[in-house]
């Protein structure tokens, strides 16, 4: 058997359709391979940091499947690494796979820099965002590689792989039947040893409590533990939290649901984890975003259960009262297994305090309404309004995405994301692509800003090309406005590389689709708003909306710098800032400045 058509047999077991792909030279023997198959096809994209992208989006979709991106040697490897980036800090599992020169062109220990066309130390360069990554030794163990590749890429916490491959071992012919095969060796539990006693400590802990909540992170919908996430806040009557990675991990249409938190979160959910007096995160590692750089400042009179699969994240920037070193969702199941079946504590004042947070301090507040600009905020309320049960969302980075994590509300089946530990812009095009591709129900929308939309807008041929049904939505304020936002704020406006007065500038979007043969339609007033998205929303393959937005809109509320995260900018009245905390505030004369 080839060796390439061994490596398409096992990516179809692993129930994987169809892999993101740019042809080139070293890959050339292996996508020759897939010719007149009918069990897995391709999706040929236009730059490789796509189809990086795609494979991520398509592994958040398919989890009982892998995405997979293949890429030649050299400058196709290369161009990979960002999107395998966005894979490695959010732990999503994908597979890559890279072409090489042929093994005895290679320069193995030479200290020369090249001897093959396009040779180059993929593996050294992916090693430190990934789990593992290999050379392929010989045609022979191909196969041990490919099962320790998905393997690893699924265990423990999840990541991606990286697989280099000679051009010369992809024309080869093995015995299937005399390959070797993959053991796993030994790697860090899932499972404490300890863990019914945890459990226990956690249990008593939360049955006590009486202002109690819940942070989940991006590791409750990694672990597909959403469920049990739900079943628990149920039955102890505890609101939910969530953080930027965890947004789509809890429906926002609960009456549980307390807010998404952090310097950019809504006030609500900020108010609910400062006056708490006990905190569950679960699969979330409380970065700065979340907590502040001075975590001494963060929920100061909670105890803080923290559960996460990676024992190196706990502690890391804060000694938990209770650290618990697991996989989400055999935490969650065993929680609910110690605790009584009966309905927990009464906590009715406590969820009617957090209800009345949300109601008073909406994302969207009055004053945006009947503006003669389209306000985002009004904008991405008439969206998620018109999404539905069974849409995905990828949202891109800078402005677009805080107001999106703030705004939207993923309820039923809904899944929406961003790559929010590398956060690259121009995400979510791609990604959007590929979650498109894994899931045909429900429709694909991307969200991005006019910055991020220049990044990857070549892709505008490979959707074209497929008839894709994506929405993408490119909120145009003329200007990379999260750096312009942080300008105002801390480098008194100076706009370098920022605004189109300052060396940025954009193209005319509507004019770019429809070069690419895509329906385009601009929209620059409020009452196009429920037209444009009906229109975006409904065509039959990809549209895109250019939505001019209000320029120079910021993103509020913000936490500054040295700010704890319940009294955010712009500051509401000191009086009604202390009438909402339960607990003792820090002093707001410390910290507030004078506008």
């Amino acid at each position: 058997m080839n060796v390439s058509d061994l490596i398409l047999d096992f990516l179809a077991a692993q129930k994987v359709d169809r892999v993101f792909l740019m042809t080139g030279g070293h890959v050339s023997f292996l996508l020759d391979h897939l010719w007149g198959r009918t069990d897995i096809g391709y999706v040929c994209v236009a730059h490789e940091q796509a189809a990086a992208m795609a494979a991520d989006g398509f592994s958040r979709m398919r989890p009982e499947s892998i995405g997979v991106a293949v890429a030649t040697s050299g400058p196709g490897a290369a161009n990979l690494l960002t999107g395998i980036g966005c894979s490695w800090f959010d732990s999503i599992p994908a597979l890559f796979l890279t072409g090489q020169v042929n093994s005895y062109e290679s320069r193995g220990q030479r200290q020369v820099r090249q001897i093959g066309f396009q040779e180059m130390d993929i593996i050294g360069m992916a090693r430190p965002i990934t789990k593992w990554a290999a050379t392929v030794d010989a045609p022979e163990n191909i196969l041990w590689h490919l099962e320790k590749a998905v393997h690893v890429a699924k265990s423990g916490r999840p990541g991606p792989v990286l697989l280099d491959i000679p051009m010369d071992f992809q024309r080869q012919d093995v015995d299937p039947d005399k390959l070797p095969h993959y053991q796993p060796e030994g790697e860090a539990a899932e499972v404490p040893a300890d863990l019914d006693a945890l459990v226990r400590r956690c249990a008593e802990l939360l049955q006590r409590a009486e202002r109690p909540a819940i942070l989940a992170g991006g590791g409750v919908r990694n672990a597909q533990a959403t469920g049990e996430l739900r079943e628990l806040a149920e039955r102890l009557r505890m609101p939910v939290c969530l953080s930027m990675n965890g947004i789509d991990a809890f429906p926002h249409d609960h009456p549980n649901y307390a807010g998404f938190i952090g310097v950019y979160g809504n006030r609500g959910g900020n108010f609910t984890l400062a006056n708490s007096d006990l905190i569950l995160a679960v699969g979330s590692r409380l970065d700065s975003r979340q907590t502040g750089v001075d975590t001494s400042k963060f929920a100061r009179f909670a105890k803080k259960i923290v559960v996460d699969i990676d024992a190196r994240e706990l502690g890391a920037r804060f000694q938990p009262d209770i650290a618990v070193p697991c996989h989400a969702r055999v935490f969650l199941r065993a929680l609910l297994e110690a605790l009584p079946r009966e309905a927990g504590p009464d906590r009715a004042p406590w969820l009617a305090r957090v209800a009345r947070w949300r109601e008073k301090y909406p994302p969207c507040p009055p004053e945006y309404r009947n503006t003669a600009a389209i306000n985002p905020y009004l904008f991405l309320e008439e969206l998620s309004a018109r999404l539905g049960p069974e849409d995905t969302v990828v949202l891109d980075t800078g402005q677009n995405m805080v107001w999106g994590t703030q705004v939207l509300q993923p309820r039923g089946n809904m899944r929406m994301w961003t790559a929010g530990g590398m956060s690259p812009m121009g995400y979510s095009f791609p990604a959007a692509m590929g979650a498109g591709f894994a899931k045909p129900l429900g429709r694909a929308v991307c969200v991005i800003g006019d910055g991020g939309m220049q990044i990857n807008i070549q892709e505008l041929e490979t959707v074209k090309r497929h008839g894709l049904p994506l929405s993408i939505i490119v909120i145009n304020n003329g200007s990379l406005g999260l750096i312009r936002q942080f300008q105002d704020d801390y480098l008194g406006s100076r706009y370098v590389g920022s605004t189109t007065s300052h060396g940025y500038t954009t193209p005319d979007f509507v004019k770019v689709a429809e070069a690419y043969g895509i329906p385009a339609l601009r929209i620059t007033r409020p009452d196009q708003v429920a037209g444009g998205l009906e229109r975006a929303l409904s065509a039959a393959g990809p549209m895109l909306l250019d939505v001019q937005v209000e320029k120079g809109c910021n993103v509020i509320p913000k936490a500054l710098m040295q700010h704890p995260m319940e009294d955010q900018f712009p500051y509401i009245e000191l009086a009604e800032f202390l009438e909402q905390m339960i607990v003792e505030p820090i002093d707001p004369a410390t910290y507030r400045i004078k506008s």
